[in-house]
């Protein structure tokens, strides 16, 4: 009986001391393309006025629209603003790249 206690107790130690590790924390993303300034604008319909209004608070980072099923380029630039549409003309999404 003690046997099974004391093998017990050893299975369980690795799992204990993994708990007890500090988590490590991911580094905050820097925002590279005045996504913060710009994210009032989610949700919006991106008529003229709105997309007007993204290009002026997004200086001078260039601004990329893109709809649903648009054909868009893979390069990467950390600076320029992505703004996603749904189908329904709104803004759904905003990142950098």
């Amino acid at each position: 009986m003690t046997f099974r206690f004391a093998a017990a107790a050893l299975a369980v130690l690795p799992l204990c001391t993994a708990l007890a590790l500090p988590l490590r924390a991911e580094p905050a993303p820097t925002d590279t393309c005045s996504l913060a300034l710009t994210a009032r604008f989610i949700g919006a319909r991106a008529v003229g006025e709105v997309r007007n209004a993204v290009q002026q608070v997004a200086q001078p980072h260039p601004v990329r629209w893109i709809a649903p099923g648009q054909a868009i380029t893979i390069d990467q630039n950390p600076e320029r603003l992505n703004v996603i549409t749904d189908e329904t003309g709104r803004i759904a999404v905003m990142r950098c790249g």
